[in-house]
């Protein structure tokens, strides 16, 4: 009996000393994980004061064209090119955008620039193609690599989704390198690219998807 009842002591003992070195062992693991918090402060596509250009009229005809890519003089914006349509005398007579470029002004007239050459036709920037930024947020107590952080566009009405993209490493052209905590930052505006962003330039997508590591934020798109 007195085996016995010694036996059960020492079995008691060494549970006793196993719980305590297994609640030790999780004492000692509990500990946080880095977990980096970036969320999306607001996320815009809109028509800006400057952008690419989605349409073109034209406000004099002119002489002497022949149908070719063209583009235009005198305007603060680059990359528009567009081709022409001419009548019999040369006038031109219908317009077609090749490349949207970007940094135009709306309701601008300007001088038509052919390879070819031709006299006194002008075309007017009618209207701009809308234009994006997202603002973003450090809520974390990390600091992040920008080129860390990703952002999906999509449309759920059409039930489109389209490409993760860098937006601080494609479209951020200030010094920061990392987003430090509290810190909130804006892309430059940027037109769509279906190569970059997975949808067209005229494309309307209504939601913004952001991923880090394991934390993602979602927020909406406002289309003014």
């Amino acid at each position: 009996m007195v085996v016995g009842t010694v036996f059960i002591m020492i079995f008691g003992l060494a549970t006793v000393s196993l719980v305590d070195s297994v609640n030790e062992s999780i004492k000692n693991s509990d500990y946080d994980l880095p977990e980096p918090r970036v969320e999306i402060v607001s996320a815009f596509d809109q028509e800006m004061s400057t952008g690419p250009v989605e349409s073109l009229s034209i406000s004099n005809p002119g002489s002497s064209y022949v149908a070719e890519i063209c583009t235009i003089s005198g305007a603060t914006g680059n990359g528009l090119t567009f081709t022409i349509s001419v009548g019999g005398s040369g006038e031109i007579t219908g317009v077609t955008i090749v490349s949207a470029g970007n940094g135009y002004t709306e309701l601008a007239v300007r001088d038509v620039d052919c390879p070819s050459g031709g006299s006194s036709a002008q075309v007017s920037i009618d209207d701009l193609h809308d234009q994006n930024n997202i603002s973003i947020i450090n809520s974390g107590s990390e600091s992040i690599d920008l080129s860390h952080i990703y952002v999906t566009f999509s449309n759920t009405g059409e039930n489109e989704t389209g490409l993760p993209f860098a937006p601080f490493v494609n479209h951020y052209s200030g010094p920061n390198l990392y987003l430090f905590p509290g810190e909130s930052l804006t892309t430059d505006d940027f037109a769509l690219d279906p190569s970059v962003h997975g949808f067209a330039i005229e494309a309307d997508p209504n939601r913004a998807f952001l991923a880090i590591y394991d934390y993602n934020d979602a927020e909406s798109v406002t289309i003014t």
